[in-house]
């Protein structure tokens, strides 16, 4: 009977408690949009366990800048085109943190992206990141004109990927002097298979990430001697 009484108790006591928490929360983040746990306790006079608890309950983002340590209520931010919003400096995503929201843009590029363009697009350094990615099998990559290129560990989305970024070479690149790696590549895959043309040729040293395009594969055949099926 006792024990019972107890229960009440706390069930009261946390019915009564749950507004006011509530209520609390609304207060300080119309003072400031952006709050850190620590900073959240000391607020509310709330253990860190009991102020992520409340956090949960309400529905709240943290940041993918800053090592995720800011957080927002989910009824703040005023996401962008790429579902991305900033408070000055802070950086806040509907797709998750840092990992995942690189992944995602990875994913839905028609060509993949570099660390500079992610970096463009999120206002943060992602060499770092990238390399740990790439590193755990998380992404794939292959070497462009100016460095690596990121690209979706899904099979069809990075053939995909691959074909957009040959496509815009063959349009736009003239045909140009291979690097001496990419070369060895090239005429490595051509030793080990003598009768794939240009095209089957760049496909193939693609899976080495390297890039080289047709012509300018038909070119070190030219400037080498070598007999080539052209198509």
């Amino acid at each position: 009977m006792l024990l019972n009484i107890y229960f009440i108790l706390y069930l009261l006591e946390v019915t009564m408690q749950k507004p006011k928490i509530n209520d609390q929360f609304q207060r300080l983040f119309l003072q400031k949009s952006c709050w850190t746990i620590d900073n959240l306790c000391h607020a509310l006079e709330y253990s860190a366990i009991s102020v992520r608890r409340f956090l949960k309950e309400i529905g709240y983002y943290n940041s993918f800048t800053h090592n995720g340590k800011w957080y927002t209520l989910s009824s703040i931010p005023t996401f962008n085109r790429d579902g991305l919003w900033f408070f000055d400096s802070i950086g806040f995503s509907m797709h998750g943190n840092l990992k995942q929201t690189i992944l995602f843009y990875i994913d839905k590029s028609p060509e993949g992206l570099s660390a500079k363009a992610l970096e463009s697009k999120l206002s943060i350094p992602c060499h770092a990141v990238l390399n740990h990615l790439y590193k755990s099998g998380k992404t794939e990559r292959v070497k462009g004109e100016k460095g690596y290129v990121y690209l979706s560990t899904d099979e069809s989305n990075k053939s995909r990927q691959l074909f957009q970024i040959q496509r815009r070479l063959d349009q736009t690149v003239k045909p140009q002097s291979l690097s001496p790696l990419s070369a060895v590549y090239v005429l490595a895959e051509y030793i080990r298979n003598p009768q794939a043309s240009y095209v089957e040729l760049s496909k193939a040293v693609a899976h080495h990430q390297v890039i080289a395009p047709p012509e300018a594969i038909a070119r070190l055949f030219k400037e080498h001697d070598l007999k080539k099926t052209p198509n």
